[in-house]
C-alpha cells in the first residue's frame, strides 16, 4: 500500500514538472492518430460494404435457385400431392 502511494505521488510530481513537454507531444501526435483512425474506419467501412454486396448477390442467387426448384417440383408432381405417395413407395 505504501509503495502504491509513493508511486502515485512520484507520478503526479513527474507529470507536473514535465506538463509542457507532455502537452507538446500530445499536440503533435493526436492529429496523426486521428487521421490514422479515420483511414482505418474508411477501410473497414469499404470492406463491410463489399462483404454485404457479396452476401446480397449470393442470397439472391440462392433464392432464385430455390424458387426454380420449387416451381419445377410442383410442375413435375402436378400439384396433386403425388410426391408424398412416391416417397411412401420408396420406404417399402
Amino acid at each position: 500500500m505504501l509503495g502504491f502511494l509513493f508511486g502515485a505521488i512520484a507520478g503526479g510530481v513527474a507529470a507536473y514538472m514535465w506538463r509542457d513537454n507532455i502537452r507538446g507531444y500530445l499536440a503533435r501526435r493526436v492529429p496523426n492518430i486521428r487521421e490514422k483512425a479515420a483511414e482505418t474506419l474508411e477501410t473497414v467501412g469499404k470492406g463491410a460494404e463489399d462483404m454485404l454486396e457479396r452476401a446480397k448477390s449470393t442470397l439472391g442467387t440462392n433464392v432464385r435457385a430455390g424458387q426454380q426448384r420449387l416451381r419445377s417440383a410442383s410442375g413435375a408432381s402436378g400439384g396433386s400431392g403425388t410426391e408424398t405417395g412416391s416417397r411412401s413407395g420408396d420406404e417399402r
